[in-house]
């Protein structure tokens, strides 16, 4: 089985080949699913607001975290899929 260091550096490894222009990723999950076969890892990257009014310049941040989440094969460290993930919704 793939450990889960390796399997987060599989992730972000394939993040970066397909982002590499941004920078400032976080790991901010990882589980081994249910039947153990996948280890899902969720990845956060900064992404600039771009407000649609004076007013909402004001009270948003400058710059939100959007999220990803990896599906890497527990046996060979294989990506499988990357998903958008939203706060709060399970990565399943």
């Amino acid at each position: 089985m793939v450990s889960v260091r390796d399997a987060a550096r599989n992730a972000l490894n394939f993040y970066k080949d397909i982002y590499p222009d941004i920078n400032g990723e976080l790991i901010e999950e990882v589980e081994l699913d249910e039947t153990q076969h996948y280890w899902l890892i969720t990845l956060s990257f900064p992404v600039e607001n771009e407000p649609a009014s004076t007013l909402t310049a004001i009270l948003q941040p400058k710059v939100q975290r959007k999220y990803k989440v990896f599906k890497i094969d527990a046996e060979n460290g294989k990506v499988e899929s990357m998903k958008i993930r939203m706060p709060g919704n399970d990565p399943n």
